[in-house]
């Protein structure tokens, strides 16, 4: 099991009696879903075999993509395919984040803003290769939210 799910369960009634009022309906879920993955609580898968009528029954995974149970296979998975289609050259990953400022903008104009921020973000990589490197260079940019706008 999971060190984190282990600190979850044993510290629960610390945390949300320190964080409760803090959590939103996404994230009751995923705690939740954390707490009764593989557990009694959770539907069972039974298996039986076809030779000597073995029967056995075990807790399914709550499936939740924040579970480090669930996850992690399924995590290796992606990555293993996304290794085999880099190409021959280096690679680095930039994050930018955007200012806490500017939060209360994406609620109201996501696009505007998120189309400003790539902008932004195309030109600083592409001026920084070019100054420091004398280079052009392509890239691939994402957006990852934590919580739906």
């Amino acid at each position: 099991m999971s060190c984190f799910i282990e600190l979850l369960r044993e510290h629960q009634h610390d945390f949300m009696h320190h964080y409760d009022n803090q959590l939103n309906h996404n994230k009751r879920q995923a705690i939740n879903a954390l707490l009764s993955c593989k557990t009694a609580e959770q539907r069972k898968m039974s298996w039986c075999c076809a030779h000597c009528n073995h029967q056995a029954q075990h807790p399914l995974s709550c499936g939740h993509r924040h579970c480090p149970q669930c996850q992690h296979q399924t995590t290796r998975k992606w990555l293993q395919r996304q290794q085999q289609k880099l190409l021959p050259c280096h690679y680095f990953m930039v994050t930018f984040t955007l200012p806490f400022e500017f939060r209360a903008l994406s609620r109201y104009q996501p696009k505007a803003l998120y189309q400003t921020m790539f902008k932004v973000v195309s030109n600083v990589l592409k001026g920084f290769a070019k100054r420091q490197f004398k280079a052009n260079i392509g890239f691939t940019m994402v957006l990852h939210t934590h919580r739906k706008n």
